[in-house]
């Protein structure tokens, strides 16, 4: 009788503790997706007069100034980003993000996401390759495989070394769309890459690209339950087991990080 009514506690208290945990993350969600509405709102209209800017129809930008709009665009679209991985995290957390699924025309996404990073390319004078995989369409939520591509791209050309090399490959085989970037950056220690999947996780870096702010610690995360939502995966591997030569031979010793998805 002792040890049942024992057993009866301890299942009361597991209970109570799961409970308690499921509504933490619900808070934690909650919490989450109020910070990125209260940013969103302001950055909306940001983003909007800035694109009114670039376009120049409230008149022509003398060059100095439009470096500056371009600065303060390419701003507004990192802040984005970090808007949305938060907004992404948080409903995918919560089991409330469904892909709204329609026919995305891959190589075009894939070469939106490069230009968007226009202006970091430039100012760290890297040199870009995209080798498109053509193909039709895949059935895919076209914003969210985008957000997943950005924050994979962005890490690449945040650690890449000035005037370095990356490379995007677009293939599909068995019924799979793959979107490699390899680049020459600093790589992930061994020990760090059990762990870069896990949110807010921040992995050492070498000394000289430890200089570089660290973000919010959510892009692999975002990206890694993104493809998942989709049925695939996100694979990376530092430094890459098979060196894709790319143009001109060069060779990527840095990472290389593959979002996979069903081409259906």
């Amino acid at each position: 009788m002792a040890q049942k009514l024992e057993d009866d506690g301890l299942e009361a208290m597991v209970k109570a503790l799961g409970a308690q945990v499921a509504e933490g993350d619900r808070l934690r969600s909650a919490f989450m997706q109020n910070v990125a509405h209260e940013l969103s709102t302001p950055l909306t209209p940001l983003a909007g007069y800035v694109k009114i800017l670039l376009a120049e129809r409230l008149g022509p930008l003398p060059p100095q100034q439009r470096k500056v709009v371009e600065s303060m665009a390419a701003a507004v679209a990192r802040l984005t980003r970090v808007v949305e991985n938060i907004s992404d995290f948080a409903n995918l957390s919560s089991g409330q993000a469904t892909p709204l699924v329609a026919p995305v025309e891959v190589d075009a996404l894939v070469a939106e996401v490069v230009e968007e990073q226009r202006a970091a390319i430039k100012e760290a004078r890297l040199h870009v390759q995209v080798l498109p995989g053509g193909g039709p369409p895949v059935k895919a939520d076209r914003r969210k495989l985008r957000q997943a591509l950005g924050n994979l791209f962005s890490n690449a050309v945040k650690f890449s070394p000035h005037g370095g090399e990356v490379l995007v490959t677009v293939t599909r085989a068995g019924g799979k769309l793959r979107i490699a970037i390899w680049d020459q950056g600093p790589g992930i220690p061994g020990e760090d890459q059990a762990h870069v999947f896990e949110p807010f996780f921040h992995a050492t870096r070498s000394s000289r690209s430890e200089a570089r702010r660290p973000g919010s610690g959510l892009g692999l995360s975002v990206a890694s339950r993104i493809a998942e939502a989709h049925g695939g995966r996100v694979e990376l591997q530092s430094p890459p087991v098979e060196n894709h030569p790319g143009e001109g031979d060069h060779t990527f010793s840095g990472t290389m990080v593959a979002l996979e998805i069903p081409e259906r």
